[in-house]
């Protein structure tokens, strides 16, 4: 058997270890996000939740946003086609929705919720996501992800604010990047213990009778 090159069989080691530890699974999960950086205690804030559908044969035609408890003043923003709900009023309203419009195929659309004010004292905001189908299946979006655990079924769409401190981060890393990132470090030092042997075989072979 031909081997590559010392230098080359790293090379391509690490190139491989790096493909992995920069590519993302293709999951149609329902996500949200802020225009800026939200901190603990930040006011007047604007999130976008893309609601992809998920049913080859049903369509999308109710979404419900739940927001986690000591949030303030929940407003859903007017969507093209859709028809929006706001939340009840008081502080126990903290739920808001679409209804009226639909959503096919491998579609996606995104609904704007806006608070008022962010509680103190957390590191992220965990929201609860509900998905009506025209079939009459509801999907509800609120399974906790956890660092080195496979990602749920259903994970619920998570905001993580800025400033929370580095080890609670960390524990909510996206299990896919910690996986890559295993798998590069078990590469490199392949890589790093194949460059020997090759060169031994090398060796073995210019020293061997022609």
């Amino acid at each position: 058997m031909k081997l590559l090159p010392p230098a080359r069989t790293a090379a391509a080691l690490i190139a491989a270890g790096l493909l992995l530890a920069t590519a993302t699974p293709a999951q149609a999960h329902v996500h949200v996000h802020a225009d800026q950086a939200v901190t603990p205690g930040a006011t007047d804030v604007r999130m976008t939740f893309h609601v992809p559908n998920e049913k080859d044969s049903a369509r999308t035609v109710g979404v419900r946003i739940e927001a986690p408890k000591g949030v303030r003043g929940v407003r859903a923003e007017q969507v093209t086609g859709w028809t929006a709900e706001q939340a009840a009023a008081g502080d126990a309203g903290r739920t808001v929705g679409w209804s009226g419009g639909a959503i096919s195929g491998e579609n996606g659309v995104d609904f704007v919720v806006h608070i008022d004010r962010v509680p103190t004292g957390v590191s992220e905001l965990a929201f609860v996501a509900r998905q009506e189908y025209d079939d009459g299946e509801v999907v509800t979006w609120d399974q906790e992800t956890v660092a080195g655990q496979a990602e749920p079924e259903h994970p619920a769409p998570v905001l993580s604010l800025d400033g929370a401190p580095a080890a609670d981060a960390a524990a909510h890393a996206p299990d896919a990047a910690w996986t890559a990132a295993v798998v590069c470090g078990v590469l490199l030092l392949l890589a790093a213990a194949g460059v020997p042997v090759a060169r031994s075989a090398a060796r073995r072979r210019g020293s061997a009778p022609r």
